[in-house]
């Protein structure tokens, strides 16, 4: 378990301990040693997210402000709740509410350098064509000390939005952003919770095919959390 999971355990929904529980039964097993020493299992992302997010509020806090947050892929402000106590700003591609930045995450010069104390992303960089470019303009955008949110997917169905393109290990996740030294990593890993939920699609063209066993039931979240350095 990372630094950040430590410090905040009392913060958190007890499914983050099936990390721990993995560590110490199949994680032992010579095969996760051997080909899988990786992976990390963070429990539930959400929780942990908004462990940090709350830890970067209360610090902004002590410094006298409200902390600044930006929330890529917004759509109409339906994750609004992670920044509940931060000045928010939502920023989407293709707004679906009067409110939302018009900014595309890849290439959004109209955000000024080191502008928000939190720079946040779920369900995003899988479909955006230079995820490189992404990871890159969010940590440009994100003040010092400040916090990068990203969470993606390691194994899910085909869904476009309208298109998808990525997936991602946690290794290859926390490369993107803390690669070229920018950011340093404060929580990486996978979110499982959801593993055999069984996936159809909503639309024909989102729809796996489907037999006795449903359509995708192998459906791993992966949660990166850094700090600009």
């Amino acid at each position: 378990m990372g630094w950040a999971l430590k410090r905040e355990l009392k913060y958190l929904d007890p499914s983050v301990y099936i990390g721990w529980i993995f560590e110490r039964t199949f994680g032992y097993l010579p095969y996760f040693r051997t080909y899988a020493p990786g992976i990390n299992i963070v429990g539930d992302s959400n929780a942990v997210t908004m462990a940090m997010i709350e830890d970067m509020v209360t610090r902004c806090a002590a410094e006298g402000r409200v902390a600044t947050f930006l929330d890529f892929g917004a759509r109409d402000g339906a994750r609004r709740n992670f920044g509940r106590n931060c000045a928010y700003t939502g920023a989407d591609i293709s707004p679906r509410g009067p409110d939302i930045l018009v900014a595309d995450i890849c290439a959004c010069p109209q955000i000024p350098d080191e502008s928000y104390d939190i720079v946040f992303n779920f369900d995003v960089l899988e479909h955006v064509e230079r995820p490189w470019d992404a990871a890159s303009e969010c940590v440009r955008i994100t003040r010092k000390g400040g916090l990068i949110v990203c969470r993606t997917l390691f194994a899910y169905r085909y869904h476009p939005e309208p298109n998808d393109f990525w997936r991602f290990s946690s290794q290859g996740l926390e490369h993107l952003f803390a690669g070229e030294g920018k950011a340093e990593t404060l929580v990486s890993g996978y979110d499982i919770l959801g593993r055999r939920r069984n996936r159809k699609g909503v639309y024909i063209d989102h729809r796996p095919p489907i037999d006795w066993l449903g359509g995708w039931r192998e459906n791993w979240q992966v949660l990166w959390i850094g700090r600009k350095v």
